[in-house]
């Protein structure tokens, strides 16, 4: 049966997967599949129904995670449709696959949340999945830049007051963000996945490096005077690092 749509649920702070099918039934089923949550249901469902016991099935699956807290660590999205939703740094995005006869694969961001991407319908299906990720990833780069730049900006005006070159977004697996001796600040897109003030500890981290380049203890006096609990948001990071996958 063909998927109907997917929906990506936060749940404590994760996001999920929700794949739903329409099917010849007259209940609705909720389950948890390889790799999404799954809902079947009628055929003809009213769209007021179908939010209704979209949101029964958050508070069914917080039951579970209160059951088995490592339940849902193993969801992230690595295979995109055509009309996926995908949910980063409180903003959803609306993917539009086209595949035509053309050379190149291309994609741009259309108004204010739609990824339209452009494919060559001649690469294998293989190669298709490896072009959207990585044009899905330039593409909320480029959006999510405006942002990141603005609140760096922010936190590095209220305490530290140092020159920054430039602020870019680019995904990486190496490193949360960098900072090079010419002021330049680099943030992974990963980050993006990770609460705010995790965010924000990321950013400080950087921006003390604007004043040492090293780990040494002043830098590290540096971090801990802006953010005391900083630790704590170390500990997410590496717990949590496998969740922010875009």
């Amino acid at each position: 049966m063909p998927r109907a749509g997917r929906l990506i649920l936060t749940i404590e702070g994760n996001d999920i997967p929700l794949d739903i099918y329409k099917e010849r039934r007259s209940s609705i089923r909720i389950s948890i599949g390889k790799k999404s949550l799954i809902m079947r249901v009628p055929k003809v469902l009213p769209k007021a129904l179908l939010i209704e016991h979209i949101e029964w099935a958050k508070k069914w699956i917080h039951k579970q995670l209160a059951k088995n807290p490592n339940l849902l660590d193993h969801y992230y999205i690595d295979h995109y449709e055509d009309g996926d939703l995908i949910h980063i740094a409180d903003k959803s995005y609306i993917l539009v696959l086209k595949e035509e006869t053309r050379k190149t694969s291309s994609g741009k961001l259309v108004g204010k949340d739609i990824l339209m991407i452009k494919l060559n319908k001649e690469m294998s299906t293989e190669g298709k999945q490896e072009t959207i990720i990585k044009l899905v990833r330039r593409l909320i780069a480029l959006d999510q830049t405006p942002t990141v730049a603005e609140r760096i900006l922010e936190l590095n005006d209220k305490y530290f007051q140092k020159p920054i070159k430039q602020v870019k977004l680019k995904y990486n697996t190496s490193n949360w963000g960098s900072c090079s001796s010419s002021s330049n600040i680099n943030i992974s897109t990963r980050l993006l996945c990770a609460p705010k003030d995790v965010q924000d500890y990321v950013f400080i981290h950087e921006l003390a490096h604007l004043e040492e380049l090293n780990h040494s203890p002043r830098f590290w006096k540096l971090v801990r005077d802006v953010m005391p609990d900083y630790k704590q948001k170390e500990k997410w990071l590496k717990e949590n690092s496998h969740l922010c996958k875009i």
